[in-house]
């Protein structure tokens, strides 16, 4: 599916249709945020989200006319905080943290509307990443305990703990590491049926990954370079947006070491995905190797390359 036919499905859903939503209407909306995600996942989601932001308030205008049955009302109002997470994800993957802030609030609401438990988890999972990776560590600590105060199932509690361990990190909590350590032990052994489908990406890797950030964030640079290397290792094609967004990581880390060899090798290594996927998130943290890697006097060979990632 392309952006175009993204936004044109959208554009169906707008309150000048002259017919009721159906069935049909509803899984056209979850059929959006699936190939949205799975794209996401492939290249990036700077270039999906005036689509998927543009269809989400399409069908949020459609179902605030009313012009539904009432026996789809529920999961009308689901598939649209379904979409609405989606475009959340994708601007705060863009950095644009306002929008994000908005578009998680309205589809929280929407979620809670439908009395959706599960979106209201993803949603507050969500809200706590953003709010973390934003400075707002304590806010950050807070929309966890909303999430744990739902019955979760294994997989989820994972989740919950993977948010809060980022946020204890950003305070100066090595008490971080060893939840997050915690969670590693658990992680293979949480997976059961019952589980949400978007649970699908908490798995070892991320957790690994994570952890990097962790340990770069008490002041371990040595410890950060060795997670953020192994979490690299073996990433799916599908999943080549989680490899340029941890490799730009590990290329932040090797530069704050000085480890001017190390980062030139990880950063040629990267460089193919500049071609091929985008993450505002990922430039940003290119953008202040680039910055470090000048204050400390790298080698010009390194800061050229740097400055030709972040630039894209």
């Amino acid at each position: 599916m392309t952006d175009r036919e993204l936004l044109d499905i959208g554009a169906a859903l707008t309150p000048s249709a002259d017919e009721p939503v159906t069935s049909g209407d509803v899984q056209a909306l979850r059929t959006i945020a699936a190939h949205a995600v799975a794209l996401d996942g492939r290249r990036g989601g700077a270039g999906l989200l005036p689509s998927v932001t543009s269809a989400f308030r399409a069908a949020s205008a459609r179902l605030a006319t009313g012009d539904h049955p009432a026996g789809l009302e529920a999961d009308f109002t689901a598939a649209v905080a379904e979409l609405g997470e989606v475009a959340g994800w994708l601007a705060f993957d863009s950095l644009q943290h306002g929008e994000a802030r908005c578009l998680n609030l309205r589809a929280l609401r929407l979620a809670r509307l439908a009395g959706d438990a599960r979106m209201e988890m993803f949603l507050l999972g969500n809200m706590a990443l953003l709010a973390q990776e934003t400075g707002r560590a304590r806010e950050s600590l807070r929309l966890v305990e909303l999430v744990e105060r739902f019955r979760l199932s294994p997989r989820v509690r994972v989740m919950a703990s993977l948010r809060r361990s980022r946020a204890l990190a950003d305070l100066g909590d090595e008490r971080a590491l060893a939840l997050l350590h915690q969670a590693q032990s658990q992680v293979d052994e949480s997976v059961i049926r019952a589980d949400p489908e978007w649970t699908w990406w908490v798995d070892r890797r991320e957790l690994v990954l994570h952890e990097g950030s962790a340990w770069r964030a008490v002041g371990r640079l040595d410890k950060a370079v060795d997670r953020y290397a192994a979490a690299l290792e073996g990433v799916p094609e599908a999943y080549r947006w989680s490899a340029w967004v941890g490799g730009s990581w590990l290329v932040g880390a090797l530069v704050e070491a000085r480890s001017w060899s190390e980062a030139e090798t990880a950063a040629n290594e990267l460089a193919p995905l500049a071609r091929e996927v985008s993450s505002g998130r990922a430039t940003q943290r290119l953008r202040e190797a680039s910055a470090t890697a000048k204050a400390l006097r790298a080698p010009s060979s390194l800061e050229d390359l740097l400055t030709a990632l972040a630039s894209g």
